[in-house]
């Protein structure tokens, strides 16, 4: 399976917590943006995808015309079969124009950026939504686009703010019945709220139950589906799928027989748009790190690692994984079930750790 991915890299506010590029003052270039995607597009040698993803920054907060325009030529180019289309909106700029977008292009999946429904801890994350309208956009794209699946994001363990006021996030949540819920733990990507009061205890079990009990599936670490909604794009990027990036800070990955080839635009909308077929970084992974990538992505999905399939492609490479694999199941980390390696709860909430621990061993 390969992916499209368009990155629009428009805020109106940037959030102190939040790692991706974006740009608050560069949205006098967004028809200059839109043609250099297209540009870029034109470089590649891929020409169909099964998934499309419009991702940010803001896809919403750009002109619904300017959008409408570069869709019609990006779907022109390479068709509008998608199994999967996704587009991502931030509720103080979803609006009926821009819903319009969503419907008459057909997209399958709308993602909705809330983070949380209590206002002083959207005033903390420095998010300019209020409660409100987290609501009031639920309505709407029922409404406007009853075809389109709905996901909204939440974020827990966010530092000082208590899990009382995070369940109430979640509960909110799944009062509006989306047919997807990605639910983070807070992040430290950038410094934001590294002096807070940390969070006491990780809300991730009680998250986790809660969705469960409401119907939804975890099938990634972080994601959570009723059945058959699952985000088929982003599964691709945990199993290392082929996917095309385009837009600053976009990243493509390639597989070849071996290894493959992870390439990285530039993060600055400017500089991209007078080079937009240019490689700001290329990264080849090759032999046992290859295979290390398999393996430690896999780990995230709740399916796990088939590990017959390792076999198959790597071989004797694997066995340098066997000791540490072992010592993880002995401390209900991992576990076997059949050919596969899946992560325990236990393990679920120190990944990061066991992940790091694989990794190590590399030479």
């Amino acid at each position: 399976m390969s992916g499209l991915y368009v990155h629009v890299p428009f805020c109106k506010n940037k959030c102190g917590y939040c790692g991706f590029y974006s740009a608050t003052d560069a949205y006098d270039l967004t028809e200059r943006y839109f043609d250099a995607v297209l540009k870029d597009l034109s470089a590649r040698k891929r020409k169909k995808y099964e998934t499309l993803y419009i991702g940010g920054g803001t896809p919403s907060s750009v002109s619904p015309v300017l959008l409408s325009v570069f869709l019609d030529r990006l779907f022109s180019a390479v068709g509008s079969d998608f199994t999967e289309s996704t587009i991502e909106a931030n509720p103080e700029s979803l609006t009926a124009d821009f819903l319009s977008v969503v419907k008459d292009f057909g997209f399958s999946r709308l993602s909705v950026g809330c983070q949380s429904t209590d206002e002083s801890v959207l005033k903390l994350l420095g998010r300019i939504h209020g409660r409100n309208d987290i609501f009031r956009t639920a309505e709407s794209a029922r409404r406007l686009c009853p075809d389109t699946a709905l996901n909204l994001d939440m974020i827990f363990d966010i530092p000082s703010v208590e899990n009382s006021v995070q369940m109430k996030t979640l509960e909110d949540i799944v009062s509006i019945s989306p047919e997807h819920v990605s639910a983070y733990s807070y992040s430290f990507d950038t410094e934001y709220l590294k002096n807070a009061e940390p969070c006491c205890e990780s809300a991730f079990i009680e998250v986790k139950r809660s969705l469960e009990a409401a119907g939804y599936l975890k099938y990634e670490i972080s994601n959570f589906a009723r059945k058959g909604y699952e985000s088929r794009h982003n599964i691709g990027y945990w199993m290392l799928n082929d996917y095309d990036g385009l837009g600053s800070a976009a990243w493509s990955l390639e597989n070849y027989d071996g290894g493959r080839v992870l390439r990285g635009k530039v993060s600055d909308v400017a500089a991209y748009i007078t080079d937009p077929t240019a490689y700001a970084e290329t990264d080849r992974t090759e032999g046992v790190h290859a295979l290390a990538q398999e393996l430690v992505f896999g780990l995230r999905m709740l399916d796990g690692v088939d590990f017959s399939s390792l076999k198959y492609r790597y071989g004797d490479m694997l066995n340098i994984f066997n000791e540490r694999i072992e010592k993880l199941v002995s401390e209900g980390m991992l576990t076997w079930q059949m050919e596969k390696l899946k992560i325990t709860e236990k393990g679920e909430l120190l990944l990061d750790s066991v992940q790091e621990f694989l990794w190590d061993c590399l030479p």
